[in-house]
């Protein structure tokens, strides 16, 4: 199977740039999905790989054939790409019945004949299980029914590459669970890549080998799923992916040896201990080196021509510190100070336990059997934990907590990047 191979590809509209000088590999095999919120510009990553979409710009090949390039004028049609494509919409024909909706794309092709065609779909339909609904009509089948028909059909031409665009988001919660289950074997049994858009995090964690994280058009993080959520890049990549969602908490201080010394919670003394070694002053160094060679690209890019402004520039991510009484938490500004930090928990660090080193009231409580989640108010401010087994708390009573475990994040305000995961306790 082929590898993919994206270099500073470009798709803008007059000023409006969905997708910006992303440059990415797929590789062979691989379970990709492009992940973000509405508008960030992963369905147009997809459409412009499958062929659907023409780049405004770049580069992008399939294995060692090139597909498309500006420089070069070359952009091959999507019925020459030799992938599949799995849209949100089945699309099943409806006068079709299961047999002739998976065959219809191989009786296009002359140099399959009926025997061979047969024993395609007998083939595919024993993949998705579906073998016994081959003479029925789509209206005579389920929705996950339904969504294993549109996969046969897909998977009928023996596609190189298969994508899929929110494929499950018409399906019930249920469903949808059962269906994630039945797309990771079915990526193991074709041994075919697969690039998936969603905008749903806990799919991109569950179904990918790599996720590509995008925010307004520009690829913010491209890693291991447990890679983007135990080490996001910067604040966006922290917030955007678990559930619940990191608690964020600003703080001050400056390193002493090794350890951060921090004021955080209001009046809270607290020591930040880095994994590993880091000296924060020669980290901003680092950052400042890395920024001018950022600008000096820009710059480059700017001056070739052709090159149109961006009218929808970056700006800084506002991450949201909670605080009671405040739907969604408060939209935080970023600061000039080196000195100012701010900490990301994940609600599975904070630890109920009656010799914790905070006090805090029950601000909610909601069980699920499994685990339940609280949220504990210190102060003004506002902590999500996450509590696993049997726990029953009210509303309004006193507890105590600490923050345990070393994924603790601690992430420039400056910047908003993250400069080291560690551990934090009470001074």
């Amino acid at each position: 199977m082929p590898q993919i191979t994206l270099t500073n590809v470009t798709k803008r509209w007059k000023g409006f740039y969905g997708v910006d000088d992303l440059s990415m590999v797929i590789d062979d095999n691989a379970f990709v999905t492009l992940l973000g919120p509405s508008g960030c510009g992963k369905t147009t990553t997809l459409r412009m790989i499958a062929g659907l979409e023409t780049p405004t710009s770049g580069r992008i090949t399939i294995g060692d054939e090139v597909m498309f390039d500006s420089a070069a004028g070359i952009d091959v049609p999507p019925n020459r790409r030799h992938v599949g494509f799995l849209f949100q919409n089945y699309a099943l024909w409806p006068n079709m019945t299961v047999y002739q909706n998976i065959a219809f794309g191989l009786e296009n092709d002359k140099t399959y004949t009926k025997e061979m065609i047969k024993a395609r779909v007998d083939e595919v339909a024993d993949i998705v299980k579906i073998g016994s609904f081959l003479k029925r009509y789509p209206s005579e089948l389920s929705g996950g029914q339904q969504q294993r028909v549109a996969i046969a059909r897909t998977l009928a031409p023996k596609p190189a590459v298969l994508f899929m665009d929110e494929p499950l988001s018409n399906l019930d919660a249920k469903l949808r669970l059962e269906m994630r289950s039945e797309l990771q074997r079915l990526h193991i049994d074709t041994g075919a890549t697969f690039v998936y858009v969603t905008h749903d995090q806990m799919e991109a964690m569950t179904l990918a080998t790599r996720i590509c994280l995008m925010d307004n058009g520009v690829l913010q993080q491209y890693d291991a799923p447990l890679g983007v959520y135990h080490h996001p890049v910067n604040l966006f990549s922290a917030d955007f992916v678990g559930n619940p969602a990191i608690n964020f908490c600003n703080a001050t201080g400056t390193q002493q040896g090794r350890e951060v010394s921090l004021k955080m919670l209001g009046d809270k003394a607290m020591q930040f201990t880095p994994s590993d070694e880091v000296q924060i002053a020669k980290w901003y160094l680092t950052q400042a080196t890395a920024d001018a060679t950022t600008a000096e690209t820009s710059a480059t890019r700017k001056a070739l021509k052709g090159y149109v402004e961006k009218e929808n520039k970056e700006s800084n991510f506002k991450y949201r510190v909670a605080r009671s009484g405040e739907l969604g938490g408060t939209p935080q500004e970023f600061s000039d100070s080196e000195n100012d930090f701010v900490i990301g928990v994940r609600p599975e660090f904070v630890e109920i336990r009656d010799t914790g080193a905070f006090e805090a009231e029950i601000y909610s409580s909601m069980p699920t059997g499994m685990e339940t989640t609280v949220k504990l108010q210190i102060g003004e401010f506002l902590i999500t934990g996450v509590i696993f087994g049997p726990a029953i708390y009210t509303i309004g009573q006193r507890v105590r907590f600490d923050i345990d475990g070393d994924g603790i994040m601690l992430f420039s305000r400056k910047n908003g990047r993250l400069i080291a995961t560690g551990s934090l306790r009470a001074a």
